[in-house]
């Protein structure tokens, strides 16, 4: 038993802190509230681990796990996190946490929806927190949001657990709920769509989501799509350091559509930067100005729905650094059924010794 003066005990509540300024005022709809105090939760306590890379593992300490079980697809873990909130984690790897979820669900639907000209008819494959049904079904001219999720349970989970994520959008009457293989659902289907939003898990370790990415997989895709349809995906972790299977999805998207275009976000509970590819046959980000993306927010969604995502910042996230943008340009393998996705090699640049600086330079 631990003694009241030792060091790692917590230490009791006490007072908020007297602060030697004015708090600003806040706009409706907000309020203050402190911070947990890591000295007055105390060391040990239980945590989620991350451990989807296979090098680094992460450990989200939580103050309740709600739910922990495995469907027949998938282990399902909900916890309330210190740092992020309620959270998901499906097999291991987070998917979406109370803090982000809004920037992650944005930035994933908003480009497409605002770049179509009047999105009607729009098809989800995944998206079981119904966090990206929200964001369809928020545009007045979507009459039709089809999602299609493999596991029952984890959709019926987070209808209980996440209500703040699905915002009773699984009650909208627009919404077509189906429990099946996306993939099948898009071969036997002879439904058009305008607007289709791949929402799955992100692993292409040859198991059954890999058949999500594929070539064959977005030729099914594009024969769904109306003209001028747009299709978008979560593109996996991208960036400058970790690249090698966003830019194999980039490839073998442009091997389907004309224009692919990637883009990226930092989600702070994702523990970094999450890529985003848009495709089509005729709309490219650059077609539309900030100021252009901004007049359809306000016409669609009016000022309040987004909490994050303006004209500005959605063309900000399509612009990549240049080493970034020398990955993505680099030629490679292609995703398709039946072959195992080997990633190339790594890339080193050469960095001679004592190489001056330009402006020493003769």
């Amino acid at each position: 038993m631990q003694q009241p003066d030792d060091k790692n005990a917590a230490l009791p509540p006490k007072e908020p802190p007297l602060r030697s300024y004015p708090l600003p005022p806040l706009p409706p709809g907000h309020f203050y509230v402190e911070p947990d105090d890591p000295r007055q939760v105390g060391p040990g306590g239980a945590f989620v681990l991350e451990d989807a890379d296979p090098f680094d593992n992460y450990h989200y300490r939580v103050k309740a796990i709600l739910h922990a079980g495995r469907s027949p697809f998938q282990d399902i873990v909900i916890a309330d996190t210190y740092n992020f909130g309620r959270a998901l984690f499906l097999d291991g790897a987070i998917q979406s946490s109370a803090e982000d979820e809004a920037l992650y669900h944005e930035m994933l639907t908003q480009p497409a929806l605002l770049m179509h000209q009047s999105p009607r008819d729009v098809l989800i494959v995944g998206g079981g927190e119904g966090a990206t049904l929200r964001e369809v079904l928020a545009h007045r001219s979507v009459h039709r949001a089809v999602m299609i999720d493999l596991d029952r349970d984890v959709v019926e989970i987070c209808r209980e657990m996440l209500p703040t994520w699905h915002c009773g959008a699984f009650a909208d009457p627009r919404a077509e709920l189906l429990y099946m293989d996306g993939r099948a659902f898009l071969e036997s289907s002879e439904d058009f769509f305008d607007v289709i939003i791949v929402d799955v898990v992100d692993m292409l370790e040859d198991g059954p989501a890999q058949r999500l990415y594929t070539r064959q997989f977005y030729e099914l895709a594009r024969a769904r799509l109306r003209p001028g349809g747009i299709i978008v995906v979560q593109g996996l972790e991208f960036s400058f350091v970790d690249y090698k299977a966003h830019t194999a999805l980039a490839r073998t998207l442009r091997t389907v559509f004309a224009e692919v275009h990637s883009y990226q976000v930092c989600v702070p509970s994702f523990l970094g930067n999450w890529g985003f590819l848009i495709a089509s046959d005729t709309t490219a980000p650059s077609d539309f100005s900030a100021e252009s993306l901004d007049r359809e927010i306000m016409k669609r969604l009016g000022p309040n729905w987004l909490e994050h995502a303006t004209g500005s910042f959605i063309q900000a996230c399509f612009c990549h650094c240049k080493e970034t943008q020398f990955y993505l340009d680099l030629p490679g393998p292609i995703l398709q059924d039946g072959e195992p996705f080997i990633e190339p090699p790594d890339i080193e640049e050469e960095e001679p010794f004592g190489e001056q600086l330009p402006a020493l330079r003769d």
